[in-house]
């Protein structure tokens, strides 16, 4: 079972919508290219064409152009590509606020893609598994416990900080029927109950301080600190901790399973996250590109050859926008 943090809503939609026809670049490579593989007749496809805005030039790359202003113009891989070259030792201080910049364009244009997926779900008649946790636009509290964590864990990493503070909560388990046959959370898939679909999955910000708070209760109870409180507050950076930002694609499917976890502190623009299934050193973003390439359910990439996908996910991931 799935345990989400508990937290008042105080947000809106608005604040995780972003103007997408504003944006008008779109999910245009292939599945292959975006880390996922049809079946063999379709892996060559193009995901769909964006409908909802003007097509954008890509500019050239200039050394002096800022790493924003070239995402805005379409260079999503190679803007992303260039701050993971930083590695561990992140973003150079004079380039940051640039680079933060990225990242929270990147993570507006996600929040408005799963707020899509979501919206063309619920029309089709699929059951989530936690309704009240399907999406969880970020509080004023998760905002003050992501800036808590951060001052005693140390550095978070730029596109999970976005993350948190953009996109927020979101939850797509559920049960799928006959819409998406493989996706099961109370009820046994049937046939090819081997292929774990791997809905999306995001804790809220508040999670990551209940992460930390617990940590900390557990050096308590080891002798190596015997004030949480005061630890909490010391900006003390001595511990590493496994940031569980998902269930794993089996625990997801309501089966005991692992976790999908980000290691912090991490100065690192775009983290690595660990435990995920047949995609090893996968970073957020690539994680997040390929799961809505899939319409929120990478793992019908692992679908047999010359098994049909289901029908719905070209539905699912038509016309979202390009990160």
């Amino acid at each position: 079972m799935i345990v989400h943090p508990v937290g008042s809503q105080d947000g809106s939609q608005k604040a995780r919508q972003t103007a997408c026809s504003q944006i008008g670049l779109i999910m245009g490579r292939t599945a292959r290219e975006l880390g996922g593989g049809l079946p063999a007749s379709d892996r060559d496809r193009p995901l769909p064409t964006a409908l909802n805005g003007p097509p954008m030039t890509r500019l050239p790359s200039p050394i002096m152009t800022s790493w924003s202003a070239r995402y805005r113009a379409g260079e999503c891989f190679a803007v992303w590509d260039e701050l993971r070259a930083y590695g561990s030792t992140g973003v150079p201080e004079a380039l940051y606020g640039d680079a933060e910049e990225v990242a929270r364009e990147t993570m507006s244009r996600v929040a408005a893609n799963i707020d899509l997926v979501v919206e063309r779900l619920a029309d089709a008649g699929y059951a989530f598994a936690f309704p009240e946790y399907v999406c969880q636009p970020p509080t004023a509290d998760d905002r003050r416990a992501i800036t808590q964590a951060e001052q005693s864990i140390g550095p978070l990493p730029l596109a999970l900080r976005a993350c948190m503070e953009i996109v927020g909560g979101v939850d797509l388990c559920g049960d799928g029927g006959a819409v998406l046959p493989h996706v099961s959370y109370h009820f046994d898939p049937g046939e090819d109950a081997d292929l774990y679909p791997d809905p999306l999955v995001l804790m809220p910000g508040r999670h990551l301080w209940s992460v930390w708070r617990s940590r900390l209760e557990g050096l308590v109870d080891e002798g190596a600190c015997p004030d949480p409180a005061q630890e909490a507050g010391s900006g003390s950076r001595s511990a590493v901790i496994d940031f569980v930002l998902a269930p794993d694609e089996i625990h997801k499917a309501n089966v005991s399973g692992g976790e999908q976890r980000i290691r912090l502190p991490d100065r690192s623009a775009d983290p690595e996250l660990w435990s995920v299934p047949r995609r090893k050193g996968v970073t957020l973003v690539e994680y997040l590109r390929t799961s809505l390439s899939w319409g929120g359910f990478p793992g019908y990439d692992d679908l047999p050859a010359g098994v049909p996908w289901p029908e719905i996910l070209e539905e699912l991931r038509r016309d979202l926008v390009m990160f």
